[in-house]
């Protein structure tokens, strides 16, 4: 971790590790509460973009099978199957990023992790 204070008054891993817990929402409150520590920051910013998406996801899933059963039944089962498989991989992902996170420093998702990494300074 770039510093060894977390403004939160959490230690920086337990800060980073917190950002994931309850996906998008944790990692808004972690980025309010955090403003020195730029890994803890880097760790919210990641988990409001990775577990937010795929939150939308699952969201918009759900919503087009709703609409889907006006259409046809092989479009709502595609659908909720859809959803199903988002929400398979927000757990793991989210069980992942924690453990990743706990461990210290930064880990990168593919995309996400670059995007968050643009709005966090380097150390």
């Amino acid at each position: 971790m770039t510093d060894s204070v977390s403004s939160s008054g959490l230690s920086p891993r337990t800060a980073a590790a917190l950002a994931y817990v309850a996906g998008p929402l944790s990692g808004g409150l972690i980025l309010l509460a955090e403003s020195r520590n730029g890994d803890v920051r880097f760790h919210a910013w990641q988990s409001i973009i990775a577990l937010g998406g795929l939150v939308v996801l699952i969201v918009a899933g759900y919503l087009l099978a709703a609409l889907s059963l006006f259409v046809s039944v092989g479009a709502v089962t595609f659908f909720v199957r859809l959803s199903t498989v988002a929400w398979i991989a927000l757990l793991l992902v989210a069980i992942l990023c924690i453990w990743q996170a706990s461990r210290g420093g930064r880990w990168k998702l593919p995309l996400a992790g670059t995007l968050a990494e643009s709005l966090v300074p380097s150390p």
